[in-house]
């Protein structure tokens, strides 16, 4: 065998055509490489937007409301606080007061909550009524233990 005939041979098709076949794979590895990285990229930028529209909607149809209902309860908190501290001061001002033996404000302001019947009845302030259930006698003049007597009779009610 001679130097052509092993040219002949070698040349003879079966390895250009070997050749060939991989370098066109290498170019089709190489561009199904590039479209998968390329999709990656689609993928990762759709995982992004909606990551992103996601979290707008959850912005807009959660935290706002919650932020502005937050507001509002703050500014309620803040207008009870300051109904409140006037409450007090009106409060503490009322032992000053030359009415207050008898203050039916100060007697609202009192616990009722051991009273069973609440307040019932023709007084507003539910003097009488309290006074007559602590006295369980027909004929009680005065004589009930728990009760002051006298023209200054407070019905129980502390000085």
């Amino acid at each position: 065998m001679n130097f052509s005939e092993i040219l002949n041979i070698l040349l003879g098709g079966g390895l250009i055509a070997l050749v060939i076949s991989v370098i066109t794979l290498k170019a089709t590895v190489r561009k199904a490489n590039a479209e998968a990285e390329r999709a990656k990229a689609e993928a990762e930028s759709v995982h992004i937007t909606n990551a992103e529209n996601a979290t707008r909607i959850l912005v807009e149809n959660i935290v706002k409301p919650l932020k502005e209902e937050l507001n509002a309860t703050r500014k309620d908190l803040q207008s009870t606080k300051r109904e409140m501290a006037r409450l007090r001061k009106a409060v503490e001002a009322a032992a000053d007061c030359p009415h207050s033996d008898n203050c039916p404000v100060r007697f609202k302001l009192r616990d009722n909550t051991k009273e069973p019947y609440g307040t019932e009845g023709d007084n507003p302030d539910n003097r009488e009524t309290r006074h007559d259930r602590h006295c369980h006698k027909t004929d009680c003049q005065g004589d009930c233990p728990d009760e002051p007597v006298g023209d200054g009779d407070t019905y129980g009610q502390p000085p």
